[in-house]
């Protein structure tokens, strides 16, 4: 057991000096509908690869070749593919008996996994042999209980994960103390309503799906707020999101499974376009991420298909 704890840690709510940005321009504009357009062909619509069949898949990350790794709720398993050879590495299920992972994240020689339901954040080597719990999440507040969802893990080794329970971000250093607990339970600039995804940008900002507000969140690398995604004046298309991700050029894509969408934004905030399969009846995207070259793998949970568009 790996897990540290420090009673000190600094808080931030968002709420002092944002006040006037309002609370009711905080939800991201008017309820309008999602934008509808024709159905986008994918490069590949995936369900099985080397005899193993993806089912519910929650969460999709890249290693360092650009291979996925899917996080499947049930059962709960982590799948390692290499699609081009047709080959999957199923790894090794933890001593949890009921194990439901629901973000993923390789650094270094090791795969961390968030266990839902056993409140953990899990390691595996890369190879995906099971090797201990990295942080036991009860272990992290007295008189707090926190419900991890979402992960992602900086360059130099931070952690970020997200606590629907508590409407917060957690961010751990290197040495798995607390460094920053980011958020409350609010409408404000600042502040969240059950939040799922987070996401290190490429200048080490945050990017957090701040689901029940129904908005995307940006903030700096000292956490400190920036903007708000879709920006306050525009009509919002999102329903529930679930992950947000930036590319190099800063724009932002949002998989938000209830509005059965991959929605992209620019810089600005504005929506370019939002993204469904060509021919399906039913679309719930719940992750995304983005390869180098531009190719974008989505898993649906409605299909319990990984689709790749370019």
């Amino acid at each position: 057991m790996m897990t540290k704890r420090v009673p000190q840690f600094r808080v931030l709510t968002g709420i002092c000096g944002l006040l006037l940005l309002g609370c009711a321009s905080q939800i991201g504009g008017a309820r309008n509908p999602p934008p509808t357009q024709e159905g986008t062909f994918p490069e590949a619509s995936i369900q099985s690869v080397g005899g193993v069949t993806l089912g519910e898949p929650i969460a999709v990350t890249l290693d360092f070749d650009g291979n996925p790794l899917v996080a499947n709720g049930i059962p709960g398993r982590v799948v390692h593919l290499a699609i081009s050879r047709d080959e999957a590495i199923e790894f090794q299920p933890p001593p949890s008996p009921g194990f439901y992972p629901t973000d993923l994240q390789p650094t270094g020689f090791f795969v961390y996994v968030i266990d839902q339901v056993e409140r953990r954040l899990l390691r595996f080597y890369r190879t995906g042999a099971y090797l201990d719990v990295l942080i036991d999440f009860e272990d992290i507040f007295q008189g707090r209980r926190v419900s991890p969802v979402g992960l992602d893990v900086d360059g130099s080794g931070r952690i970020a994960v997200t606590d629907v329970k508590n409407h917060a971000v957690i961010i751990f250093n290197t040495y798995l103390d607390v460094e920053l607990v980011l958020g409350s339970f609010g409408k404000f600039a600042g502040q969240f309503d059950a939040p799922e995804g987070v996401f290190f940008t490429p200048g080490n900002g945050l990017l957090v799906a701040d689901s029940g507000n129904r908005r995307i969140q940006l903030f700096d690398a000292e956490g400190g707020f920036v903007k708000i995604v879709p920006e306050v004046s525009a009509p919002n298309p999102l329903r529930r999101p679930r992950r947000a991700v930036m590319d190099r050029s800063q724009k932002i894509y949002v998989a938000d499974p209830l509005a059965g969408r991959v929605f992209v934004f620019d810089p600005s905030g504005q929506l370019i376009r939002s993204i469904v399969p060509r021919g399906v009846e039913e679309f719930r995207p719940t992750d995304l991420a983005i390869a180098p070259s531009g190719l974008m793998y989505v898993t649906d949970s409605a299909n319990n298909t990984l689709y790749l568009f370019r």
